[in-house]
């Protein structure tokens, strides 16, 4: 596992450096936003952990320039405990948000979380009217056309597409973009219906069906 580590601190980006090597990580470091960057794009890397309050390029923009091009998951850590920079960061595409300070235990335990959602992905697609869905590059297209997605946006879209002909409780979305997270259940519950929304507006109104107090089911018709 090849993992980028993008912290401005020294002491705390080579703690978690030397954390993860000694559970056999490779890993690679960056000392601000635009080396961190061109770093995640330029390399073979299996996951970024990324942290906020970077000199020059912050850890929002980091992030929201890399997903234009890139589904590698992101971790972000940071010492911002407000609720709206977890929703901010999460809804631009990371795949998780670690407190900071947190044990490397708990990174490491996150990491696995991660990489198994990922992993789980099967080396396929699916395809529902006119979108198919790509499991391994993460991607989705419309009539043929590729559609941009966040990383949250696919990993419900995912779920619900391994699930077609089922309905999906909102807890399980909820795991599926809130990883190992345990946030206030309206909270999480509005950005599931903001996502669904999203996904609504890009791929067609009928693609995902609300079952009013059940969850969500893509029902494999596709109209």
């Amino acid at each position: 596992m090849r993992v980028l580590v993008i912290d401005d601190e020294d002491s705390a980006r080579r703690a978690i450096a030397q954390g993860l090597r000694a559970a056999g990580a490779e890993v690679l470091e960056a000392a601000d936003g635009e080396a961190g960057l061109a770093s995640a794009l330029g390399g073979a890397v299996d996951l970024v952990v990324l942290d906020l309050r970077l000199p020059g390029m912050d850890g929002e923009t980091v992030l929201a320039t890399l997903r234009r091009s890139s589904a590698v998951p992101v971790i972000v850590v940071s010492s911002k405990l407000h609720e709206d920079d977890r929703v901010g960061v999460l809804d631009l595409g990371a795949d998780d948000y670690l407190v900071k300070p947190f044990t490397i235990r708990e990174l490491e335990a996150r990491i696995r979380a991660v990489l198994r959602r990922t992993e789980g992905d099967v080396t396929s697609a699916a395809t529902i009217g006119d979108v198919t869905v790509h499991f391994l590059p993460r991607t989705a297209t419309r009539g043929g056309e590729p559609v941009p997605l966040t990383a949250q946006e696919f990993a419900l879209l995912a779920l619900l597409v391994r699930h077609r002909g089922r309905i999906v409780s909102r807890a399980m979305l909820e795991e599926a973009i809130h990883p190992g997270e345990s946030l206030p259940e309206d909270a999480v519950s509005n950005v599931v219906d903001v996502l669904v929304l999203r996904l609504r507006r890009k791929l067609g109104r009928d693609l995902i069906t609300t079952r009013r107090g059940q969850g969500f089911i893509i029902d494999g018709v596709g109209r």
